[in-house]
């Protein structure tokens, strides 16, 4: 009867032992600097087809994502002198999705915009973005934080 009756309270105090996961932060691996060095495409069979993307020398396009959900994207011109397309707003990240919310000037007035960005894949130092482009066609972006 005593053997029974430990084999019952073994597993109990493995249980009871477990450690508080209330303290536990998950990290944003998508803060930081982060340049775009490849563009790829899928190709008839499914495949990526990846090819350096073409960025200015001095200069490099790139995502800015801060740890307050602000963001800022800048698309350098590829000549000297470095002239920038900024955009800035704030991100929302559920999940593999990141939506960037930001603000364009058309015309006389300013609209607001989202773009959603699928995370295929991310780690501290690099990511796979992919977006769809005006053309309905996928766009997959690697990209190395600097």
């Amino acid at each position: 009867m005593r053997k029974l009756l430990l084999l019952l309270l073994f597993p109990l105090i493995f249980i009871s032992c477990g450690e508080d996961d209330e303290d536990f932060v998950t990290q944003n691996y998508l803060v930081g600097n982060w340049e775009i060095t490849q563009q790829g495409t899928r190709s008839p069979q499914g495949v990526i087809l990846y090819t350096d993307y073409v960025n200015n020398t001095n200069c490099k396009d790139n995502y800015i994502f801060n740890a307050d959900f602000s963001f800022e994207s800048n698309d350098y011109t590829t000549t000297e002198p470095c002239v920038s397309t900024k955009i800035t707003g704030t991100y929302d990240r559920l999940s593999t999705f990141v939506t960037l919310n930001y603000t364009v000037q058309v015309g006389e007035t300013q609209q607001e915009q989202s773009t959603t960005l699928t995370v295929i894949s991310l780690t501290y130092t690099e990511a796979v973005l992919a977006y769809t482009n005006d053309v309905n066609e996928v766009v997959y972006l690697k990209l190395v934080k600097v």
